[in-house]
């Protein structure tokens, strides 16, 4: 009776830590190195569990018997304060066929050595270090379940991808390719609003940029009616890109920009441009054209690939001498209060436009979104006007009013340019009435993949944050402590830190003021805070 109930008692217990686990896992997008580092830097290894089994080991050494006993109810205890990682997190555990085949898999594996250990075993306390080691190993069980997946992932991914080629094939919108180490997300919202406004437009939603993710949007939501389709392309290793560009072949593309995103992953520059411009050479290879955010591309990496094939792409730049016959000058920028204000010129026609989207940064996209748009045959006058209501991409620098208390919600914009852009709206928002500065507040925990990068970066933007701040709250402070330092270095007055979002997020329920205006600027994903406690 007693190894029945340890056997079910476990099981359970492995089972829904496994699912804790396929939190990170899913976080790390299956990517068993990157999980396996994750879990190293975090020590996310089972404390508590354990603890209470090696406290339980001198009776179960006088008492044998008792053993399965004890186990069993101190995991029906942990059980209890397990957490559901699909309801509980910052971004929760979404429980894909994917997701879900690997944590089925996983949870097997454990299955052999609980039953060895309740009926093949003879000695109870084995039992107990048996099952303290099995907890431990529960991540390896994940990757090992990944690894046997994958042949049957494949398979069934493969299946996705020809299903969505067939459907976009057979309704052949105009495919509009859009990639950038920042700004992609924004300039897709931006032109959406514009195509939508003139054809019925679909667009992959939020940050939505990966194969399978592409291709569930064109099976389940494009239809006949869909004049462009917009797809928005993420870079996660050079080759990425053009593996997208296979799925949804652009007949016009864009390059945002070319920068320090995810730059942990691609180690220098030149490589991010390289896989960044495989859009361009897909687009070329249609017959297409490819728009280039030239102000936010160093020249040294643009210039070499335009001048061999100059006919197939239009920039968009601020600097006259750049300037060739069809490209496209950002003539003046104006930010208020209110949003930008942008002067376009193009042929000899010059377009000023307002748009109720905040940053400088911004005008790039939008000045971007406005010549995709008129390459695809819109009117100016009919690109302004729809820029006049168009709306900033969630979670990047939105303007949200709560009473007095203003916050920016620029949660997602994760690179250097994004939080110095945000840095300065927030001094923007503040000062707008110059004779009643209010009180700026900005909550962060950094930024991450900057690779070799990471501490300068941080040391930059922490002299910078101490400028355009009055109050820093800075969450997991040990993983930025260059950013910290600059603050400190500025003789700040005013520097918090917490372990945690939602520890900074209490500070403020208690101590935010009317009229303050809060920067909350990037959300780190779960598998970032600080701590594990499991």
């Amino acid at each position: 009776m007693l190894p029945l109930l340890y056997t079910a008692t476990t099981a359970y217990f492995t089972t829904l830590r496994l699912r804790t686990y396929l939190h990170a896992f899913q976080q790390e997008e299956y990517d068993n190195p990157r999980f396996l580092k994750w879990y190293a830097e975090k020590r996310a290894f089972d404390r508590y569990a354990t603890l209470g089994l090696l406290i339980g080991l001198p009776f179960a050494y006088l008492q044998p018997q008792a053993t399965y006993l004890i186990i069993a109810f101190w995991l029906a205890y942990r059980i209890r304060k397990e957490p559901d990682p699909t309801t509980s997190g910052k971004k929760s555990l979404v429980l894909t066929t994917r997701a879900s085949h690997i944590w089925w898999c996983a949870s097997a594996f454990p299955l052999f050595a609980i039953g060895f250990l309740s009926v093949g075993n003879e000695n109870p306390l084995l039992a107990l270090l048996g099952t303290i080691v099995l907890i431990q190993s529960l991540p390896l069980f994940l990757t090992l379940a990944n690894t046997l997946l994958r042949p049957i992932q494949a398979i069934q991914n493969k299946k996705y991808l020809r299903q969505a080629e067939a459907v976009l094939a057979q309704l052949k919108p105009t495919t509009i390719g859009i990639t950038g180490s920042f700004g992609k997300t924004s300039t897709k919202y931006i032109l959406n609003h514009i195509l939508a406004s003139q054809s019925p437009t679909l667009a992959t939603p939020g940050s939505v940029n990966t194969p399978l993710g592409i291709a569930r949007i064109i099976r389940e939501q494009l239809n006949q009616s869909h004049q462009y389709f917009i797809s928005e392309m993420g870079a996660y290793a050079p080759g990425s890109i053009a593996r997208l560009c296979r799925l949804t072949p652009p007949q016009i593309s864009c390059i945002t920009a070319v920068g320090m995103a995810h730059y942990e992953r691609f180690k220098s520059l030149e490589t991010v441009a390289k896989t960044k411009f495989e859009i361009a050479e897909a687009t070329l290879k249609n017959g297409g054209i490819c728009i280039l955010n030239a102000d936010g591309i160093p020249d040294d990496l643009w210039k070499p690939r335009v001048e061999a094939n100059p006919t197939a792409y239009r920039l968009v730049t601020t600097r006259v001498e750049l300037l060739r016959e069809n490209d496209y000058h950002l003539e003046n920028v104006n930010q208020s209060a209110t949003g930008l204000t942008l002067t376009i010129r193009h042929h000899g026609q010059s377009t000023t436009f307002s748009a109720p989207v905040y940053g400088m940064v911004q005008s790039g996209n939008l000045a971007v979104a406005f010549a995709m748009a008129q390459e695809l045959g819109l009117s100016p006058k009919s690109i302004a006007s729809a820029m006049a209501t168009v709306k900033p991409a969630p979670y990047r620098l939105n303007i949200q009013h709560n009473g007095t208390v203003t916050t920016i919600d620029d949660s997602y914009n994760a690179n250097p340019a994004g939080l110095t852009t945000a840095l300065e709206t927030l001094t923007l928002i503040a000062n707008a009435n110059p004779s009643e500065p209010r009180r700026r507040i900005l909550l962060t925990p950094g930024m991450v993949e900057l690779g070799a990068a990471h501490d300068t970066e941080h040391t930059r933007l922490g002299h910078i944050a101490a400028q355009h701040a009055d109050v820093i709250l800075v969450v997991n402070p040990q993983r930025i402590p260059t950013f910290t330092d600059a603050i400190n270095a500025d003789n700040h007055p005013a520097l918090y830190t917490f372990p945690s979002l939602a520890a900074a997020r209490q500070w403020l329920a208690t101590h935010s003021a009317p009229h303050d205006v809060i920067l909350i600027a990037n959300d780190l994903p779960d598998r970032y805070e600080s701590r594990w406690s499991l």
